[in-house]
């Protein structure tokens, strides 16, 4: 699941991009120089795709590499400090055909070839003012739960617009903006609109601290002709005994088109709960969810913080309900530092299949099977590289997100710290 504040390995490298770390930057005095940071992080990924009721394409099946060099300068010195940063990405085809390309990894021709190779190079201009607001146009790498940059395949998507980001009270987190275009995961151009295609989006929202333990989180954001969303959750963790902790998650959105003018109206309510209960090495999970309203919860990027939004499907069906276990287990515990297993069954029912939206579908009732391990190299030579396979199957209706898959990821990924 994705909590209400996420860092993902790339999200850190490319953090002080967004403005959350320069206010550190300030702290200590740094200038444009001084205190600017690079970075150049690698990802190779296979990606196999098993469509499993043999309609149509039998499967998707590629293999791709991938750099992103992140150069964030530091702030002029002074009450109101200048930066720029610059972004440069690079994605290049190892191994691929027209019979098994799509699988999001590389842009494709019109004849389902994908390309060899395809890269961009972006930028942002930000403004420091005192130690604890931040104001930048150009570039972003958005994180909060109404609007939420891609990483789930080789490279990140991305946004075009302005923002504003405050932390001067203790705690407290609170950011504003308006995104106007959207570049996307695995293609060179962008595109008008913010999320949706020639519609900007606005945002505004933050997170507040009580203790170390407790946080809430409140967002709110428009597209401008298609909806209104609202979002609101906490995060709350429980010291039990020495090394034993519950911790409970909730999130909450309403989605909602009243425009009567374009047709399309809908709205949708969408809430999960998690809890896990977290002992020594082991970590023991469970969560429900729910959709309410006459639509499904339809998202963009990876605007998507609910528990049951998995490997491969959101379970976000009209009206479905859905109820997740999961384990994790860190294998430090065996002597293997750096190497941890996952997995998780989820299971899906209620799906309103007289919906317009599942017209076709005739099963109310799915399941996903996820298995997940990861090895980060702990020390030596390769100290840092971060090795993960994941594996998903996902049972369904033909007619339903896809239908019957069977999938496997392998992904290699590391970040050189050039700066």
């Amino acid at each position: 699941m994705k909590n209400a504040v996420k860092w993902s390995s790339l999200a850190l490298a490319v953090a002080a991009g967004n403005g959350l770390l320069a206010s550190q930057a300030m702290a200590e005095g740094e200038g444009f120089v001084e205190g600017a940071t690079a970075t150049m992080y690698n990802r190779t990924l296979y990606f196999n795709r098993d469509f499993r009721d043999d309609v149509g394409q039998s499967k998707a099946d590629e293999t791709a590499t991938s750099f992103l060099l992140n150069f964030e300068s530091g702030y002029t010195k002074g009450p109101i400090g200048f930066g720029a940063d610059v972004m440069a990405q690079e994605g290049i085809k190892l191994d691929s055909s027209p019979d098994r390309s799509g699988t999001g990894l590389l842009p494709q021709y019109n004849d389902g070839s994908a390309k060899s190779e395809y890269m961009e190079i972006r930028g942002a201009l930000k403004m420091a003012i005192l130690d604890d607001t931040i104001l930048r146009y150009g570039m972003h790498m958005l994180s909060n739960p109404v609007i939420t940059y891609d990483d789930v395949r080789l490279l990140p998507s991305h946004y075009e617009g302005y923002s504003i980001t405050n932390s001067s009270i203790d705690g407290l987190f609170v950011e504003a903006g308006r995104m106007t275009d959207r570049g996307e995961r695995n293609g060179s151009g962008e595109r008008e609109g913010g999320l949706l295609l020639d519609e900007d989006l606005t945002y505004a929202g933050g997170s507040y601290d009580f203790t170390d333990n407790f946080s809430v989180s409140l967002y709110g954001a428009k597209s401008e002709e298609s909806y209104n969303r609202g979002f609101a959750g906490f995060d709350w963790t429980i010291p039990l005994t020495e090394g034993t902790s519950l911790n409970t998650n909730f999130a909450y959105y309403d989605t909602s088109d009243e425009d009567a003018a374009d047709g399309n109206e809908f709205d949708n309510q969408a809430a999960s709960l998690a809890l896990t209960l977290n002992a020594g090495n082991h970590a023991f999970g469970v969560a429900y969810q729910q959709m309410n309203g006459d639509g499904r919860y339809q998202y963009t990027d990876s605007e998507i913080y609910l528990a049951n939004s998995v490997q491969y499907a959101d379970f976000n069906g009209v009206d479905e309900k859905s109820y997740q276990a999961r384990y994790d287990y860190d294998l430090a515990g065996w002597g293997i530092p750096g190497l941890t297993f996952m997995t998780r069954y989820i299971a899906g029912t209620d799906i309103d299949t007289n919906s317009a939206q599942h017209a076709g579908v005739n099963r109310d009732s799915r399941w996903e099977r996820d298995v997940e391990l990861r090895y980060v190299l702990p020390a030596g030579f390769f100290e840092g590289v971060d090795i993960r396979w994941r594996n998903a199957t996902v049972r369904q209706d033909i007619n339903l997100d896809g239908g019957d898959i069977d999938e496997n990821r392998l992904i290699v990924g590391y970040t050189w710290t050039l700066l």
